[in-house]
């Protein structure tokens, strides 16, 4: 299939266009490079995909209407898959809402009739226990990036429902392994472990998350890709909590290094429970994630490693 992948330079969607063209898929790239963070290490995450061949880069922005719309008129898609999002916690967010509605407006206007779309376990809001289902309600979030990506979620349900478009939403719980962004948690507490700081925690850690190694997400991307038929929101993640707290330990056992950490302010972004039901991810994809938290750590830190080496040559 011909593939349009939004977002394809970072963390996730890089690892996702080397998986898409290495199951044979055409892929184009197409990313803004934005300021989150270095475009020089989003350029590094997105060369090893290029290297291949059937995979090409157009940078331009989502809202750019006519350069993004250039990009249908000279390639016939089959699918987008939009990784594409702002991690925007003050502020409204163009990239998850206006963004995810250009998208699907592409849909609509190229005849393009399929659609892997990235949104996030955030939406589940304020909860303190699971685990999180599809059905669960999603109304009330704890940051304007969830209520952004739930907002994204019903821009998606509109394109299926005014004409027909099939949507496979996607809600990935802690995603984390190489290339991780340097603001996101599991980076932050590796780097700090690995010069030998304490690790300041939201509150006193005890926040249960579901970690998700970025391998298993992009295999239940891939699998999406293949299966995307009607309209169906599906939860990513392991089923298996880890706290914040066992999070840092994992990661100092990995590195060797004894795991100091302190309390710090709470996060009122972050939810004090967010684990995943799982049934339906095995049901629609035959998918279920294989590496538990404390490979995926070991995995995690043999890349950090070799980061920091390549940084100091």
């Amino acid at each position: 299939m011909h593939v349009v992948l939004t977002g394809g330079a970072g963390f996730i969607g890089s690892h996702v266009a080397e998986r898409l063209v290495a199951d044979g898929h055409e892929v184009l790239v197409y990313d803004a490079f934005t300021k989150q963070y270095p475009a020089v290490i989003k350029r590094r995450n997105v060369a090893g995909a290029l290297g291949l061949p059937g995979c090409t880069l157009i940078e331009g922005d989502l809202l750019e209407t006519q350069r993004f719309d250039a990009v249908f008129s000279a390639h016939a898609v089959d699918v987008i898959v939009h990784v594409a999002a702002a991690m925007a916690w003050s502020g409204p967010d163009a990239t998850n809402v206006l963004g995810t509605h250009a998208v699907v407006e592409r849909c609509r206007k190229h005849n393009v009739g399929k659609l892997v779309l990235f949104s996030s376990a955030a939406v589940y809001g304020l909860r303190h226990q699971g685990p999180c289902k599809e059905t669960d309600p999603t109304d009330r979030p704890l940051s304007v990036y969830a209520a952004s990506k739930k907002a994204a979620e019903s821009i998606a349900w509109l394109g299926h429902h005014q004409f027909g478009l099939n949507a496979f939403v996607l809600r990935p719980f802690s995603v984390y392994g190489p290339r991780q962004r340097p603001d996101q948690a599991v980076y932050r507490f590796g780097r700090a472990l690995m010069a030998q700081e304490t690790v300041e925690l939201s509150g006193d850690g005890s926040a249960v998350l579901d970690l998700l190694f970025v391998g298993d997400l992009v295999d239940a991307v891939a699998k999406a890709v293949e299966a995307v038929h009607g309209f169906e929101i599906i939860n990513v993640g392991t089923g298996r909590p880890t706290t914040m707290l066992e999070t840092v330990q994992k990661l100092a056992a990995a590195l060797g290094v004894p795991a100091s950490t302190r309390s710090g302010p709470a996060d009122p972004t972050l939810p004090p429970y967010a684990v995943a039901d799982t049934a339906k991810a095995e049901r629609l994809l035959g998918w279920r994630a294989a590496i538990d938290a404390d490979e995926g750590c070991k995995r995690f830190v043999s890349w950090l490693r070799a980061e920091e080496f390549e940084d100091e040559a």
